[in-house]
């Protein structure tokens, strides 16, 4: 890809890492966002989901407490 003087600009170099910085930032953000939204959105496994204690788990597992 080639491009002419006139299409290419120089900014600091602070600047740039400034801006990636931001970039991460607000990455980050909407990630967090969007996992929020789903695990909010999610109903769980609901009152008829069987539930298992240690000692359950573990004799199921074939393993000792």
């Amino acid at each position: 890809m080639s491009a002419e003087a006139s299409d290419t600009v120089t900014i600091p170099r602070a600047e740039l890492e400034a801006l990636k910085a931001e970039l991460r930032r607000l990455r980050r953000e909407v990630g967090r966002r969007t996992a929020r939204t789903r695990i909010e959105a999610d109903p769980g496994p609901g009152d008829a989901a069987p539930t298992f204690s240690r000692s359950d788990l573990a004799e199921a597992w074939g393993i000792s407490e």
